[in-house]
């Protein structure tokens, strides 16, 4: 890159899983194209942050603090609120601390930019958003509104502010540009968009092998890996009628992930020798093996397996995952369950796994069509960059 056209870039990742994931091949990509990025972390991703060779300022937050501030009789899924109001608060202060002249700003787009910007008075053509998942949908997002803006409390009588529900404020139409992590055939209501929306297909980024996950495939049997993510994943009626589902079976093995907060062992007896429970899957290490993937229909998680060619059944658990399933129903591209209307029962779960397997030539032709789409996406990353980062 010429040195002239060489920009100077702050990128601050979300601080949810799929949202840090999703900033992480972004850096690697600016990097390779000669500009300098410094990357705001959460100090649980530095290292992998640090693995794309950016410069990384991490910041921590009281883990032990968020704690003592969940209400009582909720999930520990719940302290991700009180972690992003916290979040917020590190953020703000290295920005209206850090003298580097930056170009362009890249942010999460749970993060309210103009609230921010009450504080730190920065160009606000100068913002790009990542967004990670769908940017229209269908369901009701602001369903616990009052509840997520608890987060913000402190935060805002420090500043006099008024931060919105960090949800509320992913769905409100704005005038920034906005870097979409899928292709605009697979994004739900992609008609809706504007010219400040670039489509780079998914993120696909380079994990380390994990050499302390222990899994062998049973050769002789098809594979079914289950899981509900890493937010919305607390559902162990479904876990349980899966088990009960395909237990003992000759034809099928299952791996299950169960997420952070569930106690196999606590929760899971007698466990059958057809079926392993983990809490966490590196699931690019066994993709190549799945035959077929019940899934929550989380965006990361369905970009992965449709890469892979497999036609997912998808359950949602809340939110945009029932837009996401929607549009994998509509381009014939697998099979979406709603708990809403259908009780999840063994009858039901092997009906879909059956129907998949029957018609899995159908299947294929929808997740191929999807396939190429991300894939043209993704090719045309460097284009966008070069138009945005100018």
């Amino acid at each position: 890159m010429e040195k002239n056209k060489t920009k100077n870039i702050l990128l601050v990742s979300g601080i949810q899983p799929g949202h840090f994931t999703g900033s992480v091949e972004i850096v690697r990509e600016l990097l390779s194209l000669g500009h300098n990025v410094t990357c705001y972390v959460l100090d649980e991703y530095e290292e992998r942050m640090k693995d794309t060779g950016a410069k990384v300022i991490a910041y921590k937050v009281d883990r032990n603090e968020i704690k003592k501030l969940r209400p009582p009789n909720t999930l520990p899924i719940i302290d991700n609120v009180f972690l992003f109001g916290r979040s917020l608060e590190n953020i703000i202060s290295l920005l209206s601390k850090d003298e580097t002249k930056y170009d362009y700003y890249i942010f999460d787009s749970f993060f309210e930019i103009n609230e921010m910007n009450k504080i730190l008075k920065l160009p606000l053509d100068k913002f790009v958003l990542i967004y990670v998942s769908n940017i229209f949908t269908d369901e009701d997002m602001l369903d616990v509104t009052e509840f997520r803006k608890m987060g913000f409390k402190r935060l805002n009588e420090k500043y006099n502010l008024n931060f919105h529900d960090f949800v509320e404020v992913y769905y409100t139409p704005n005038k920034f540009k906005k870097l979409i992590l899928t292709s605009k055939l697979f994004l739900y209501k992609s008609e809706n968009c504007d010219n400040t929306c670039y489509f780079l297909g998914p993120n696909i980024e380079k994990r380390k092998f994990d050499k302390n996950f222990k899994f062998q495939k049973d050769k002789n049997k098809k594979l079914i890996y289950v899981s509900c993510g890493t937010i919305f994943n607390t559902d162990i009626n479904l876990y349980k009628t899966c088990i009960e589902t395909f237990k003992d079976s000759d034809e099928y093995q299952l791996i299950i992930t169960v997420g952070q907060y569930i106690d196999i062992n606590k929760e899971f007896k007698d466990i059958p020798k057809n079926i392993s429970i983990f809490n966490y899957v590196p699931q690019s290490q066994i993709f190549s093996d799945i035959d077929i993937f019940i899934s929550h229909g989380g965006f990361n998680s369905i970009h992965e397996t449709l890469l892979c060619g497999i036609p997912p059944i998808i359950i949602p658990q809340k939110y945009d995952q029932f837009d996401t399933a929607r549009k994998i129903e509509q381009l014939e591209a697998g099979i979406f369950i709603d708990k809403k209307k259908t009780e999840i029962n063994p009858n039901v779960l092997k009906d879909a796994v059956n129907n998949i397997v029957a018609n899995r030539e159908k299947y294929k032709k929808g997740v191929d069509l999807i396939k190429k789409s991300l894939i043209e996406a993704r090719n045309n990353r460097k284009n966008i960059y070069e138009k945005i980062f100018v």
